[in-house]
């Protein structure tokens, strides 16, 4: 194993290189000039229906919600301070932009790509247009993938130069994700993997599995005790119940012969029953709204989810609306896990294969439109950001040049994969040196990871991928540059110089 850089510090390294010093000069230009153009174009923010629920449960001091409640924590953080929708915006826009630098600047303390790589890395994601439009959005993209993009910025440095106050700070970061957005669900996970490899000492590696564990077994104890709370039953996140019967339907949707209503457990007989009836009822139409997968079984109140919601409490005219639809979602993941065990192939041929299409070219969905091509918002966001009416302007209702960036996303993704696979068959992780070869393993498990659930878990829209898009756009600018390397014979990643030492061990490229 060889000795990695020790001798400058990578915060001292950062402020006192005059390299480093113009880029973040130039790319603080860059991204001043976004955010004025975007403000031009946009003077209010963006909203869409998921905005109003955040916006409801701050305003409201709750400790659940629908979505998960960390983005609702910010923002009654954030009013605090101040109720400004452009300060709002610009926050999330500058911690997306400036997680975005410490990703890529870790990256450079560790690999020291070529200047003209780093360059064109650093430009190309800097002055990615969907940056600014998702911190747009009174929603918790921004935020989220601020927060991935330092979970994996820490979990590389782990993996090279792990210490006890990084494992800290790492949990830490692990437990503001999940409570912002359940994708990160995975992290965890990678996370114990990653520490279990490092060469620490067993006390040190106990002390960050512990950490993780008691702060991200803290917020889930306390999730699970809320919904308890409220509607008596036992669950993490009513939303996850939900989500898996609507997965679960697009594939029995399209089964061969509806399952008899007595083959169900007790419990779940008269869900099925109306299911069996509404899924005749679509059979007969010549445009079926479950075509493919998305938000019909899952929002319409037209499909059985809602309609049996509707059914249960239809002679309850006390308990609210919340309380409702979070008291279904055990009920619901028992019928969706039920269905799945049963009609595994209409699973896997209706939901899982078109949704692992739909990972490499995701719905645009509302980034497509400015406030889902409304003039007017919600009362709660006018009251909540001091606007004088409901009334918002844009300069530009529709975004014609969104339409590209799935296709993009598939290319990059592509594009990863055969120079993965490129890499591999000529010798890199042979000849290059070991903190590239270490971060490269860990940048693919976490593409396959994130892959894997948001192909099983998650809803597959554009703003949902900045992370991934972000990660694999570098990883595979590096590993095309080993490519150029091989062809022209000239380093690409030269040996890091932070210690003043040549060792050939070291070096990235032979």
């Amino acid at each position: 194993m060889s000795q990695l850089p020790t001798a400058v510090s990578f915060r001292h390294w950062v402020w006192k290189d005059r390299e480093n010093r113009i880029l973040m000069i130039l790319t603080l230009i860059l991204s001043a000039g976004s955010f004025v153009l975007l403000k031009i174009i946009y003077p209010f923010p963006n909203f869409l229906p998921d905005s109003y629920s955040y916006l409801t449960a701050a305003y409201n001091n709750q400790s659940i919600n629908m979505w998960p409640i960390g983005y609702s924590m910010f923002l009654r953080l954030f009013s605090s301070l101040t109720r400004s929708d452009t300060a709002l915006v610009l926050t999330q826009y500058l911690l997306l932009q400036a997680s975005l630098l410490y990703f890529l600047f870790t990256i450079r303390y560790w690999l020291n790509p070529a200047k003209w790589v780093f360059r064109i890395i650093l430009f190309s994601c800097v002055s990615n247009p969907l940056s600014p439009l998702v911190s747009n959005f009174v929603a918790s993209d921004a935020l989220f993938t601020a927060l991935s993009i330092i979970w994996l910025a820490q979990l590389l440095t782990i993996s090279l130069r792990p210490t006890v106050n990084l494992l800290i700070r790492h949990a830490v970061i692990l437990v503001l994700a999940i409570m912002v957005r359940h994708n990160a669900l995975y992290y965890p996970l990678v996370s114990f993997a990653c520490i279990g490899f490092t060469a620490m000492p067993l006390k040190a590696r106990l002390i960050g599995w512990a950490t993780i564990l008691l702060l991200v077994g803290g917020s889930v104890g306390q999730s699970i005790y809320r919904y308890r709370e409220l509607t008596g039953k036992a669950q993490f996140s009513a939303f996850g119940g939900w989500q898996l019967a609507s997965n679960a339907l697009y594939g029995y949707a399209y089964s061969g012969h509806p399952d008899p209503v007595n083959a169900l457990p007790q419990g779940l007989q008269s869900l099925h029953q109306l299911v069996n009836h509404h899924m005749d009822s679509v059979k007969r139409l010549s445009n079926r709204p479950d075509q493919e997968p998305g938000i019909y079984y899952l929002w319409d109140d037209k499909a059985p989810l809602k309609e049996y919601l509707r059914q249960k409490w239809a002679m309850d005219t006390i308990t609210d609306d919340f309380s409702k639809w979070a008291s279904m979602g055990p009920l619901y993941a028992s019928y969706g896990t039920w269905l799945i065990r049963h009609h595994p192939g209409d699973y896997i041929s209706r939901f899982l294969w078109p949704n692992i299409v739909r990972y490499y070219t995701p719905d645009p969905e509302f980034l497509h439109s400015y406030n889902m091509g409304s003039d007017s918002v919600e009362e709660i966001a006018r009251f909540w950001f001091h606007f004088k009416t409901r009334k918002v302007r844009s300069g530009a209702k529709d975004l014609p040049f969104i339409s590209a960036f799935p296709i993009t996303l598939a290319l990059i993704n592509l594009l990863f994969v055969l120079a993965f696979i490129g890499f591999a068959w000529l010798g890199g992780f042979r000849d290059t040196c070991i903190p590239f070869r270490r971060t490269l393993s860990w940048v693919a498990i976490v593409w396959l990871a994130n892959m894997g659930f948001s192909v099983l878990a998650s809803p597959i829209v554009l703003r949902y991928q900045l992370f991934p898009m972000l990660f694999t756009f570098i990883f595979t600018a590096l590993l095309l540059g080993y490519v150029v390397h091989k062809s022209n014979s000239h380093s690409t990643l030269q040996p890091s110089n932070l210690s003043h030492e040549t060792r050939d061990s070291d070096i990235a490229f032979n």
